[in-house]
């Protein structure tokens, strides 16, 4: 079961604030082994609406509580969870026939650590297109285990078509749990914390305003030490993936 509530205001200098809890348990069928997780997210955010010759952010925080199983078997011990997540960035869109903005990024998702609790952040059915990889069969870049500083720059050509470019280093947060969602992992924590170079592209394209828009994507992983070391790492060199969707409204 998963529920929760959002309550946002408006401050002067658009300038807004938000207040989130949210409330997300399970329990074991008969056929359906889970983790037994019963997990509380609750944090919040401040932030500015981009506007054409202004400065905006967004600083967002959010502190999980609750208890999960270390796996799904029946003898996994329950543990209690601590665990948090922080995400911020700065920008400035320009005046100019394109829009452009630039902004800097900041993302840290707690990982596990070796001890009592778990403290493995859950973004429960969170996306990650907004701010740190494309959604689809690439899957190396998710809110868990990460600490990455990134450059973003978007345009928009005009009022059917928008793009933008991004860059981000990655790290692991704790040296001992696997890396994001690779399920990468080096549990002595000698493979280090530095995961690699993410180089991230996009750019759509109305095709009917309103109804169907055409989508492309492209990303390069140069992996760094962590994914080329760990002992589970795939040995296949860096990633390039590259996707084309059709999304229609209705």
């Amino acid at each position: 079961i998963l529920w929760g509530g959002l309550v946002t205001r408006g401050l002067a200098g658009r300038v807004s604030v938000e207040a989130g809890f949210f409330h997300f348990g399970e329990r074991d069928r008969a056929g359906l082994p889970t983790r037994d997780r019963s997990l509380d997210t609750a944090g919040g955010r401040v932030f500015r609406e981009p506007a054409a010759g202004k400065v905006d952010f967004e600083i967002e925080a959010y502190r999980q509580s609750g208890r999960a199983s270390i796996g799904t078997g029946a003898a996994s011990p329950i543990l209690p969870v601590s665990a948090w997540m922080l995400h911020a960035d700065a920008g400035h869109s320009f005046a100019g026939a394109w829009q452009p903005r630039l902004s800097l990024r900041f993302d840290y998702v707690s990982g596990d650590r070796p001890g009592g609790r778990y403290n493995r952040f859950d973004t429960l059915f969170g996306m990650r297109r907004a701010e740190l990889a494309p959604a689809g069969l690439y899957n190396a870049v998710g809110r868990a285990n990460l600490l990455s500083p990134g450059i973003r720059v978007e345009v928009v050509p005009g009022k059917r078509s928008d793009g933008f470019f991004a860059y981000r280093a990655l790290w692991l947060a704790s040296a001992t749990d696997s890396f994001s969602t690779t399920g990468v992992r080096d549990p002595r924590g000698r493979a280090g914390r530095f995961a690699g170079h993410q180089f991230e592209a996009r750019a759509r394209q109305w095709l009917v305003p309103d109804a169907l828009r055409l989508e492309g994507n492209i990303v390069y992983l140069a992996k760094g030490r962590f994914l080329e070391r760990a002992a589970n790492a795939p040995r296949n060199g860096d990633t390039l993936y590259t996707s084309f969707n059709l999304l229609a409204y209705f």
